[in-house]
C-alpha cells in the first residue's frame, strides 16, 4: 500500500508529451513520495527520460499539470526547476576536468563581492560544506580531472545540494562506476535521505533497486502500468510489469533455419576498460562466440554491460588486447575501421546523429558516402543508386537533395543501413538498431533485417529491449558486466531468462552491498 497523498511531494498529473511520429507520454500520472527513494523503471523507450526531462524543466509537457506540495508549478527551464528545489544528475556528467571542485560546484552561478569580484572564499567554504554534508570531504581546490569518476558524481550531487535541492533525480548513476564507487554512492544516497532529500532513482540494475527503493513506479509504452511500495515488489513483479507479460509467457517459435557456415568467430576476446581506475573491470572479458551465414545474432544487455564496446571491437574502432578473431576460419587482425571494412564488416552506430549522419549533407550524399570510386562525382549515377536502395528499404524521400535532417528518425536509420548495403557487406553490425524510432518504423526495420538475413547476410545487433531481442534474434547472447552470462536459442528467450542473466547480482563487497545481495535473495 502506498503512503497517503499527504506524503506526495511532487506529482505529474495527466502528462502528455508528443514528438513527430510518436507520443512519448500518454496521460501519465506520476507521484513522488517525500523523503523516500522513488524508483522509476521501464525498458528503453518507455518514457522514463521524457518524464525526467519534464520534471527537471528541460522540456515542457503538451498537456497536464505539475504539483509541488499540492500547489501548481510551471517549469519552463532547468533554472525554474532548481528554484523549486528540483535537480537532476544526468548519466553523462557535466564536471569540467580543468576546473577545481569548487569551480565546478558553482559553475554558472559564481558568488561575487562588491558586485564585480569573484568571492573565492565563499565559493570554497560552501563547496566544502556541501561535500562534508555528503560525508565525502575533499580538497575543493583540486582539479576535477584528478579525481575518480565516482568522486565527480559526488561533486555533481554537491552542486545540487548547494542549490537547495529538495528533490534529486539520479539517472543511471552507477552505469559507469566501479564496484567501490557504486558502494560509496549508495552511502551518499542514504545520507541524502536522512537529511530530508527526496530521491528519484532510475536504473536497470535490479539488485540496487530492490535494496534502495521505497516506492516503485513502472512505465511501459508511455503509460504508468504499476505502482507499489517495496514490500509488494519482487523481481517477478518488476519483469512482468515492464514487459506486460507473465514471466512464463512463450516467445516466438524457433526458426527452422540452420547456420552451418561460420562467418566470424571470437575466441576469448578481451578489451580494456575506458576508465583507468584500478577497480574498473575490463569492458569485455573472455568473450567467445560464432556467427553463422545468414544468422541474426542478438546481443542483449543492460546499460554498461559492454554491448557497444563489443560492436566497436568487431568494427575496428577498438583494438583487441587479448584473444583471437577468425573470419571464415582464418585468424585476422582488425586494428582499424578500414581493416574491418576490407573484411566486409560494417557498423550502423547507436548514436546516428553523432557517429553516423552528416546533417549538413543531402540524403543522397549520406547514402552514397564512402561508395565513390572516382575522384569526380557522377551526380546522375549517385542519384540513381540512392533511389534504388531507397526503394528497396522503403525510405520515404520526396527530394534526395534535401538535408538528411529533414527525414524522420526511422528513415534516417534506414539511410545508414542503405549506406552499409551499398558497400556489399558480409557482416552487418547494428548497435541499438531501432533507438529513437517509432513503432511503425521499428516493424519496417525488423522486416528489412529479416529479409537481408534470408538472403545470406550475417547480422549482429545489440539491444537493451527484451521484446526487440525476442522479435528479431535467431540466437541471443546476454552480456553482463563485460561477460557473456547466457547463450539462448530462440525458444529459450523468455523475459525471465533474458532479464535475470543481464542483471548483475553483486556490485561490491562491503557490508552495505552484502545487504543488497541478501535483499535480492529475499525478493
Amino acid at each position: 500500500m502506498s503512503p497517503p497523498d499527504s506524503e506526495v511531494i511532487l506529482e505529474a498529473r495527466g502528462i502528455v508529451r508528443r514528438y513527430p511520429g510518436t507520443v512519448a507520454l500518454k496521460d501519465v500520472t506520476y507521484r513522488v513520495y517525500r523523503n523516500q527513494v522513488n524508483v522509476l523503471i521501464g525498458e528503453n523507450g518507455a518514457g522514463k527520460s521524457t518524464m525526467m526531462r519534464i520534471l527537471a524543466g528541460v522540456e515542457t509537457q503538451d498537456e497536464g499539470e505539475l504539483f509541488l506540495d499540492g500547489s501548481t508549478i510551471r517549469l519552463r527551464s532547468p533554472r525554474d526547476a532548481a528554484s523549486h528545489g528540483i535537480s537532476i544528475v544526468h548519466q553523462e556528467l557535466s564536471v569540467l576536468s580543468n576546473l577545481s571542485l569548487a569551480e565546478n560546484i558553482f559553475a554558472g552561478r559564481e558568488p561575487v563581492k562588491k558586485g564585480i569580484f569573484l568571492d573565492r572564499a565563499t565559493e570554497e567554504r560552501r563547496s566544502a560544506d556541501a561535500l562534508r554534508r555528503l560525508r565525502k570531504p575533499m580538497d575543493v581546490r583540486t582539479l576535477a580531472g584528478f579525481i575518480s569518476l565516482g568522486c565527480r558524481q559526488v561533486v555533481e550531487v554537491a552542486r545540487t545540494l548547494d542549490q537547495g535541492a529538495r528533490i534529486l533525480i539520479l539517472d543511471e548513476p552507477t552505469s559507469a562506476l566501479s564496484n567501490t564507487e557504486a558502494d560509496s554512492l549508495f552511502q551518499v544516497i542514504a545520507e541524502l535521505k536522512r537529511s530530508g532529500v527526496t530521491i528519484i532513482y532510475i536504473s536497470h540494475r535490479l539488485n540496487e533497486l530492490l535494496h534502495l527503493g521505497d516506492q516503485f513506479t513502472v512505465l511501459r509504452s508511455g503509460k504508468v502500468v504499476g505502482e507499489a511500495p517495496r514490500e509488494a515488489v519482487s523481481r517477478q513483479w518488476i519483469i512482468e510489469s515492464m514487459s506486460g507479460r507473465d514471466r512464463t509467457s512463450s516467445v516466438l517459435q524457433p526458426h527452422d533455419r540452420s547456420f552451418s557456415k561460420v562467418m566470424i568467430e571470437l575466441k576469448r576476446v578481451c578489451l580494456p576498460a575506458i576508465c583507468g581506475e584500478q577497480d574498473v573491470q575490463a569492458a569485455i572479458t573472455d568473450v567467445s562466440f560464432r556467427l553463422g551465414g545468414g544468422e541474426i545474432l542478438g546481443i542483449y544487455g543492460l546499460l554498461g554491460a559492454g554491448r557497444t564496446e563489443l560492436m566497436e571491437c568487431l568494427a575496428g574502432k577498438r583494438r583487441v588486447v587479448d584473444g583471437e578473431i577468425l573470419i571464415s576460419g582464418t585468424p585476422v587482425v582488425i586494428g582499424s575501421i578500414n581493416d574491418a571494412e576490407r573484411h566486409g564488416i560494417f557498423l550502423v552506430p547507436e548514436d546516428r546523429q553523432r557517429d553516423g549522419l552528416f546533417p549538413e549533407l543531402s540524403i543522397r550524399e549520406n547514402i552514397t558516402l564512402g561508395v565513390r570510386r572516382r575522384p569526380l562525382i557522377n551526380l546522375k549515377e549517385e542519384t540513381l543508386r540512392a533511389k534504388q536502395i531507397a526503394k528497396e528499404l522503403n525510405i520515404a524521400v520526396s527530394d534526395f537533395e534535401l538535408p538528411v535532417a529533414a527525414l524522420s528518425g526511422g528513415n534516417q536509420q534506414k539511410v545508414l543501413i542503405a549506406r552499409c548495403l551499398l558497400r556489399s557487406p558480409v557482416i552487418l553490425l547494428l548497435d541499438e538498431p531501432t533507438r529513437g524510432v517509432d513503432v511503425g518504423a521499428k516493424a519496417e526495420i525488423y522486416a528489412i533485417l529479416r529479409r537481408l538475413a534470408e538472403g545470406g547476410l550475417s547480422i549482429v545487433f545489440t539491444s537493451s529491449e527484451i521484446e526487440e531481442t525476442q522479435a528479431l534474434a535467431d540466437r541471443a547472447l546476454v552480456l553482463c558486466q563485460g561477460y557473456i552470462a547466457a547463450e539462448l536459442a530462440r525458444g529459450e528467450m523468455t523475459d525471465q531468462a533474458l532479464f535475470s542473466a543481464a542483471s548483475p547480482l553483486v556490485t561490491g563487497s562491503s557490508p552495505y552491498v552484502s545487504g543488497v545481495v541478501s535483499g535480492v535473495a529475499r525478493a
